[in-house]
């Protein structure tokens, strides 16, 4: 089903330069009872993104405050937010290992990965089924629809794992105009990932789906610190992680509130409430696992947010099989667990989902 194009409402909306601070929930009267400390970010996302709900769901449920954060956001999506951690410019950083891994090479080695934000291998392909490129194969020679100039370095280790050599395809750069792009024919694939794919399935948009996992598994974004902010505030970083091992939780046990918490703090967002539901699905998709066995598993566990190594070590090893790396950096240098914790209290978390009342105007026009 085609349905009319609609802006552009997730993803990396790429040349924006934004800032935004938040503070979570706090009193009713919006004040706060005590002193919070600033702590900045760098995110790779439009910050109106539903790709950040896992940092969303943390303040709208106040547990930023609760630790006295005060978050600042920054959008840099050019990809070279993983030099302006590195630079000192935000505390934390959440990035893919191409970025990262490729920036430290580059010579920015204070950087960290902290939190598995992104336990599998989540971008891939969208199709239009109705251009015959229904598989890796076909991508050869073929354009391929993108929101940046720099995401050749994530998509061509997964067609060269696919088997397609990246030569041959040609990234045509759209912006936030890809969606149009795609459903119009004006390219056969767009490069995507998991929660987009799945909200546009929930917006009507009828497209096909090649999982980079399927080819390359491996890790995606994490939670990244700068070490010399770390050596100075190791307390600031642990309740940090902290607080996004329980968002994580919020957005597996309750996808509907998240996406409600997102379209309370960004109205602008234009997309239907299943769309947004899905979207924060997707996001559970690549943070616990495609499989929903894998994902429950995790967390019984207890694992949410934790790097299983062998895969962080195959992440690297792929990139240097894709060419993005000359050779092996050692994993345990900028991939680490000493801050994830499993003292998560998922019943307080579960209370917490339980006594939110809906507010978006997407989800009241929907229900």
């Amino acid at each position: 089903m085609k349905k009319t194009f609609l802006k552009k409402c997730i993803g990396f909306a790429a040349g924006v330069a934004m800032l935004a601070a938040f503070t979570g929930c706090g009193n009713k009267d919006g004040s706060s009872s005590q002193k919070l400390t600033k702590v900045t970010m760098v995110s790779p996302t439009a910050l109106a993104s539903l790709d950040l709900c896992w940092l969303y769901a943390a303040d709208g449920l106040g547990y930023f405050e609760e630790e006295g954060i005060k978050l600042e956001l920054i959008e840099c999506t050019d990809g070279s937010d993983a030099k302006m951690l590195a630079s000192g410019q935000a505390a934390f950083g959440g990035f893919s290992p191409a970025v990262g891994l490729t920036s430290i090479a580059a010579g920015a080695t204070n950087v960290k990965a902290i939190v598995n934000t992104v336990s599998c291998n989540m971008f891939g392909f969208a199709y239009n089924k109705d251009l015959g490129v229904d598989s890796f194969e076909k991508i050869a020679g073929k354009e391929i629809g993108s929101l940046s100039d720099s995401f050749y370095v994530i998509f061509d280790p997964i067609l060269a794992a696919a088997g397609v050599d990246p030569s041959t395809v040609k990234y045509i750069t759209y912006g936030s105009a890809e969606y149009e792009a795609l459903a119009r024919g004006q390219v056969p694939v767009m490069g995507t990932w998991l929660s987009e794919y799945y909200m546009c399935q929930g917006m009507g948009y009828d497209w096909g789906y090649l999982s980079g996992n399927d080819v390359l598994p491996q890790i995606a974004n994490s939670l990244w610190v700068n070490t010399d902010y770390e050596a100075k505030n190791p307390e600031i970083v642990k309740k940090f992680a902290k607080i996004i091992q329980k968002s994580m939780y919020a957005c597996y046990a309750n996808p509907e509130v998240v996406a409600d918490i997102v379209l309370v703090r960004y109205p602008s967002i234009e997309v239907t409430w299943d769309g947004a539901v899905g979207a924060v699905k997707g996001n559970v998709s690549g943070m616990l696992g495609i499989d929903p066995k894998d994902a429950d598993a995790k967390v019984a566990a207890k694992e949410i947010g934790f790097f299983e190594m062998p895969i962080v070590d195959q992440t690297i090893q792929n990139l240097v099989a894709g060419g993005a790396l000359k050779e092996p950096l050692e994993s345990s240098k900028y991939y680490s667990n000493e801050y994830v914790t499993k003292d998560i209290d998922y019943a307080k978390i579960d209370a917490d989902l339980a006594a939110y009342e809906f507010k978006s105007k997407v989800y009241k026009s929907s229900h």
